[in-house]
């Protein structure tokens, strides 16, 4: 694409190039003629022909800058709209590992299209250190992301601030898993492809070193929306016992001012017969 470009944005200048060169060699063979007769060459009329052929040399070379700067310029004007015509339809995949809400061993992974335009054809790749491709089966933290679809056979789209969230492991369910049973050491790039409506392909790396969680702390228990949903919840279920009759309704015994006299009667009797005694 780039060289049919670049053939066509020196079309015009050929072309302008030839048009100034047909006065430039009718003028070089006035001059190469005019030397043989070189009793005319100080002439009156031979001098005003000379002083004609100069501006008009002057001129050509003029119009020749100008219509180059004036290409050069329609071809940055072209690339520029090019440019914000591909920005406005450029997607960005991004993938990214954090911490679940509801407790912090828990690790989340979210994919999402944070770009202008839909993103198609996705496809993952999990690079080493080394540069060489992880297999399944050869890492255990890699194999967990290919337990799911969308990254052990990619995604046909991915709208505009369309986003995907999935558990992905607990750091609790690693130990004994990993190399020495040191949690630290996993460390590989997430390598995501993509392309745009056009076909335009692009790339997105995600390095995940796991030696990064080291030291982190976690302070007041999780998410406090979440702790609140939980008795919210612990609420419901006791109310559902008290209203877990045949008819639904809620059981209550009521205390009247007729039983608060009889209570108050029963007690005077009974102190009155300890007095007695």
């Amino acid at each position: 694409m780039s060289k049919r470009k670049n053939e066509r944005s020196l079309i015009p200048l050929m072309t302008v190039i030839g048009l100034v060169s047909v006065p430039l060699i009718y003028i070089l063979g006035i001059a190469t003629g005019s030397q043989i007769q070189l009793s005319s060459i100080f002439a009156t009329d031979s001098l005003s022909s000379w002083v004609a052929a100069l501006a008009t040399v002057a001129i050509a070379v003029l119009t020749f800058i100008l219509a180059k700067e004036t290409w050069y310029l329609r071809e940055a004007q072209i690339e520029q709209i090019n440019s914000l015509r591909k920005e406005n339809i450029r997607p960005a995949v991004s993938v990214t590992l954090k911490n679940s809400d509801i407790a912090f061993n828990l690790m989340m992974v979210n994919l999402s299209n944070l770009g202008k335009g839909i993103a198609r054809n996705i496809s993952f790749k999990f690079i080493d250190k080394s540069g060489t491709e992880i297999s399944e089966g050869n890492n255990v933290i890699v194999d967990l992301f290919l337990n799911l679809h969308v990254f052990s056979n990619g995604m046909h789209s991915l709208g505009i601030n369309q986003s995907i969230d999935s558990f992905l492991f607990s750091f609790y369910d690693l130990k004994g898993k990993l190399e020495d049973n040191d949690i630290f050491t996993p460390f590989f790039t997430i390598i995501v492809s993509y392309s745009d409506v056009e076909g335009n392909i692009y790339t997105n790396e995600l390095t995940i070193d796991f030696a990064e969680f080291k030291g982190i702390t976690e302070i007041g228990g999780g998410n406090p929306l979440h702790k609140m949903a939980e008795d919210l919840k612990k609420l419901r279920e006791q109310i559902e016992k008290m209203t877990s009759s045949s008819p639904k309704k809620l059981h209550v015994n009521t205390y009247t001012s007729r039983d608060r006299e009889e209570q108050q009667k029963a007690d005077a009797e009974w102190y009155a017969e300890r007095m007695k005694q």
